[in-house]
């Protein structure tokens, strides 16, 4: 299963210049300012107010034009202007657009004029290795149309060279930009795109086994004026803290370091074509229990339990103890063949703190005293490819207000539902999940279902 094509972009938040009270009542945005005595020079940042739809529109077709190189979703219409966003192994940020490059002069009347703007379309790509110390990011300049916005009878005076500088701390390497395209541009019809790309390396050893990367960006400018070059002081863009911070580590794997957001929730999907009645299960947990266990939908995510904190058999045995199924199963629980018996399935599953057989002392969110606490259910096959799931009536019938699931099924059915996590979600060369690292399971065979109702029925079809 393609668990890639489920990762949706998720919009993320760091620290960003803020503007004045005075510069937001006049529409502008954050901006630093150099005075060389006659001349001045400033960079503004991300303009409060809106753009024009057209603008808009401008700066989305300058950005699309060059993007997607690194990182090949940023190119995606849903991943619009104004905003930045994060999957677990790249980012795609276009909240600092426009970039404006200022030139004014002061006459000898003691105003103060600015003849000319420079404007840039900008957006930043990250891409990071989960198996690797080693990340890139690529940065875009891109002139607006019109890229010299002339406010008089004189033009800007010469070329403006714009210079992006972007650090990484601690214990991260940076090297020189690598230029596509040239970062100057003359001041009469020049609008040529240019991109920067930064090579970084976490340099943290077994010492520091998980390191938090902070990233720092900022650009200045320089323009000619016929006498010389004028140098404006660099503009602060941000850093990436909180969500953009990239974490490395070697916990996930001793053998092959590697770096990932830890900030966005990867999504789960089970294989619906080879165990429906596990998926079941675990849709109908998920969508009636007040918990809703890994619902993206109601902001419960999945707190994952890696082996080295707690062997999951132990909450397994809580919910299903060794047995449990051949004994005290229904027994219309129906194997797929001779070759398989009845087993104990659960949601939430056994390695998270979600699951009903977590303690509460050891963070345990739903903690119960046995699996007869969870809604009881079983699975049968009606024929080949036709499964049901069942309310086991011989219990109580649930109150929905209940925090965990068990449910008597096939055993294939259920240990072949997780078989591969650890190895296509879970593992430290997919979305590199450590303690307590959060992600989402969805279903999406079940979109049509109706849970609300008292009595749930929902019919899916055989892919």
């Amino acid at each position: 299963m393609d668990l890639d094509k489920y990762q949706v972009p998720q919009v993320g938040t760091r620290n960003r210049p803020e503007a004045t009270r005075a510069a937001k009542g006049a529409g502008k945005g954050s901006e630093t300012c150099t005075d060389h005595g006659q001349k001045i020079t400033c960079i503004e940042v991300g303009k409060p107010s809106d753009l024009s739809a057209t603008e808009k529109q401008d700066v989305a077709n300058k950005l699309r034009a060059g993007s997607g190189d690194l990182v090949p979703w940023c190119d995606d219409t849903s991943v619009s202007g104004g905003k930045d966003y994060l999957k677990r192994d790249s980012a795609c940020l276009k909240w600092a657009t426009p970039i404006v490059f200022k030139y004014s002069f002061k006459a000898p009347d003691g105003n103060i004029y600015n003849p000319a703007d420079a404007h840039f379309a900008s957006a930043i790509e990250i891409k990071l290795d989960p198996v690797s110390r080693k990340f890139t990011q690529r940065f875009a300049l891109v002139p607006m149309d019109p890229f010299i916005v002339e406010h008089g009878t004189i033009g800007m005076p010469g070329p403006v060279t714009m210079t992006p500088t972007f650090k990484c701390s601690p214990e991260c390497t940076t090297a020189a930009p690598v230029w596509e395209g040239s970062n100057t541009w003359q001041p009469k019809g020049d609008i040529h795109a240019a991109y920067a790309t930064f090579n970084h390396e976490w340099t943290g050893g077994t010492a520091t086994k998980i390191t938090s990367l902070q990233l720092d960006w900022t650009i200045a400018g320089t323009v000619s004026d016929g006498a010389g070059e004028i140098e404006n002081d660099p503009q602060w863009l941000g850093n990436s803290t909180p969500d953009f911070d990239i974490r490395c580590d070697i916990v996930a794997s001793a053998t092959s370091p590697g770096c990932v957001f830890s900030a966005y929730k990867p999504t789960w999907v089970m294989n619906f074509a080879k165990t429906p009645a596990a998926v079941a299960h675990a849709w109908l947990i998920q969508s009636k229990l007040p918990n809703h266990p890994g619902s993206k939908a109601a902001g419960k995510p999945i707190k994952y339990l890696p082996a080295s904190v707690r062997d999951s058999d132990l909450n397994r045995k809580v919910i299903c103890p060794d047995g449990w199924a051949k004994t005290y199963g229904n027994p219309d629980t129906t194997p797929i063949d001779t070759s398989d018996t009845a087993s104990c399935d659960e949601f939430a599953y056994a390695a998270s703190y979600n699951s009903g057989g977590m303690p509460a002392s050891l963070d345990g969110m739903n903690e119960v005293d046995t699996g007869n606490d969870c809604v009881q259910t079983y699975a049968s096959r009606i024929a080949t490819g036709d499964w049901r799931l069942y309310d086991d009536i011989r219990s109580a019938a649930p109150t929905w207000k209940e925090v965990c699931g068990r449910s008597a099924m096939s055993n294939y059915q259920n240990t072949q539902s997780m078989q591969p996590f650890s190895g296509t979600f879970s593992s430290a060369s997919k979305y590199r999940l450590l303690d307590k690292d959060e992600y989402w399971v969805a279903f999406p065979e079940f979109a049509h279902c109706d849970a609300s109702k008292v009595t749930v029925a929902c019919t899916v079809p055989k892919p």
